[in-house]
């Protein structure tokens, strides 16, 4: 692709010059987008958390475990939660750039609840700023000396960042939100290959590790991203690379890995272990219909709330929406005569789409019998871990942005009013397509009827009841209140066995030798609060537990019991 040059690009110290006043117009343009896009949530940082009552909250839990952390080990291994035997933090939700920056504002601004809240929810809105700018720079680079690359390279940023994808992301998943380092990846790999240069392959090295810390699975999406772009140079050269050309994904891959090895080596062998090989790999997937059909945060969600009812996943991982409004600046620009430029974005978008469908393709939730390539990765083994290939959609919008900044590039060389009144025109709707409504938010606060146990310095956990998943996310965000490790508890993948797994519930008397055993000193039952706690048969008889333990608090919200 010819678009793929450096030519009229800055020297380095033009950049020092003009890049840094850009860069910092760039970034507190999105800034302020951020704010009014996301308000719902700024108005309650230190007392809401992005997204409805779900991962989020295990999302939390990270934040203030990392900050609260005695030491790098507590980030590898636990008994904060799944007490007494604790658990392997190996395969866990970390976004690690982002749960390092709470840590260290945290020394600054304090590590109280309402402070963590606030420093939590802020890094992930920080995501959708440091997204459009990475996203920009790269599109800006791709684009070339050309006039109106700045207006299209920030249109680019903008479908990159506040894409409907990334908006539900950031409700349930801090980890796959984290996508700001991958268009520096591709950049900086980009101008590596071009300039031959080992530095800038480093730089790209560096930003696929950080993007592997922020989400494993980013890990596999950078291989594929220069798989990918193998591919394109076979196809435009017409033999396969050689040299340089082939050399360098091979070097940036390994250094990455070892970057990556202290926390990839444990986890490469934990793979080996099929029990934590989850199902997903058919079912969180980008549904064909899901492309255009209006997402549950869209303004016309009611449109397409049958087609996201229908899907196999859940709505959030499914969310997959490119645009009514891109759709047809594509449709046009296919017309052009500059077409060309189009077809590398326009092929990264497919490979990365295909993946994103998993094994085979779904149609309004129906599997066809059409197999795609993800059937072949999942059954390889470590592969077969990445079982949510929606997540891929984070390629195909950096793609789709880059294709629309093309686009607009070409209606803005025709320098005719009607041209570039178009152009606004489309920036306007493609921003009103992409405005968000029904950000959910989940309200926290510390119950009073858990200050007696916050208050007991023993050594000693805690049992929260009902279980279930959903219950366990909540139970360690509400362990942030007391501080003290718990018997429930959620990780990405489960790693072991422990009293959470072989808990008594038909016999209460042999429950309390059990816990007394354990030095589990109290019993938290939750009474239920919208969808969560409600009561599970297999947890035993509810009120029976008052019979058998001691009363402390009986209240509203939970009832707090002392078993020694």
């Amino acid at each position: 692709m010819t678009s793929i040059s450096l030519e009229g690009l800055t020297t380095r110290s033009q950049m020092s010059r003009i890049c840094v006043p850009r860069g910092l117009l760039v970034l507190a343009g999105f800034t302020l987008l951020t704010a009014i896009f996301f308000w719902p949530w700024v108005t309650q940082l230190s007392s809401a958390l992005i997204g409805p009552p779900e991962d989020n909250l295990q999302d939390f839990w990270n934040s203030w475990h990392a900050a609260t952390a005695q030491g790098w080990r507590d980030l590898f291994f636990t008994t904060q939660i799944r007490y007494p035997e604790g658990t392997s933090l190996t395969y866990h939700s970390f976004a690690w750039p982002q749960v390092a920056a709470v840590t260290l504002l945290s020394k600054i601004f304090g590590a109280d609840l309402a402070t963590l809240m606030t420093l939590h929810n802020l890094t992930l809105l920080s995501s959708f700023p440091l997204a459009a700018a990475s996203a920009f720079y790269l599109t800006r680079h791709l684009l070339g000396d050309i006039p109106g690359r700045d207006a299209g390279a920030a249109a680019a940023g903008f479908i990159f960042a506040f894409n409907p994808w990334h908006v539900a992301q950031a409700m349930h998943h801090a980890h796959v939100s984290t996508i700001q380092f991958l268009p520096l990846f591709v950049l900086f790999y980009l101008i590596a290959l071009e300039r031959r240069s080992l530095h800038w392959l480093a730089g790209a090295a560096a930003m696929m590790a950080l993007s592997s810390l922020s989400s494993w699975y980013y890990l596999f999406y950078a291989l594929y991203f220069m798989a990918f772009h193998l591919v394109h140079l076979r196809v435009r050269a017409g033999q396969w690379p050689r040299g340089w050309m082939l050399a360098a994904p091979a070097l940036c891959a390994a250094t990455a890995a070892l970057l990556l090895s202290p926390w990839l080596v444990p986890m490469l062998g934990s793979g080996l272990d099929t029990s934590v090989y989850y199902v997903g790999t058919n079912m969180f997937v980008a549904d064909l219909l899901a492309w255009f059909a209006f997402p549950p945060t869209h303004l016309l969600a009611e449109w397409g709330s049958g087609i996201y009812a229908a899907i196999t996943g859940n709505a959030w991982e499914g969310t997959v929406y490119l645009g009514v409004i891109n759709a047809a600046i594509l449709a046009w620009a296919l017309t052009q005569p500059e077409r060309r430029k189009l077809y590398y974005a326009l092929g990264g978008m497919l490979f990365f789409a295909v993946i994103a469908s998993g094994e085979a393709l779904h149609v309004g939730g129906n599997v066809t019998p059409l197999h795609l390539p993800g059937i072949i990765l999942a059954k390889l083994p470590f592969f077969a871990n990445v079982r949510t290939p929606a997540r891929a959609m984070v390629f195909v919008y950096l793609f789709l942005g880059i294709a629309i900044a093309h686009a607009m590039v070409m209606a803005w060389r025709h320098r005719s009013t009607g041209a570039r009144l178009g152009v606004s025109l489309a920036v306007g709707l493609m921003l009103l397509d992409f405005t968000p409504t029904r950000l959910a938010a989940t309200p926290v606060a510390c119950p009073v009827a858990l200050e007696s146990i916050a208050k007991d310095t023993g050594h000693f956990g805690v049992l929260d009841l009902p279980s279930g998943y959903g219950n366990g996310n909540a139970y360690m965000t509400l362990s942030a209140c007391h501080g003290k490790a718990i018997v429930q508890g959620e990780t990405s993948r489960q790693m072991g066995i422990s009293l959470a797994n072989r808990l008594e519930t038909t016999d209460l008397a042999a429950q309390k030798r059990q816990l007394t055993q354990a030095r589990v000193k109290y019993v938290v039952l939750h009474h239920p609060e919208g969808e969560l706690f409600g009561w599970n048969k297999a947890d035993g008889n509810k009120p029976d537990y008052a019979h058998m333990y001691r009363v402390l608090h009986d209240g509203r919200e939970m009832t707090v019991l002392q078993v020694y």
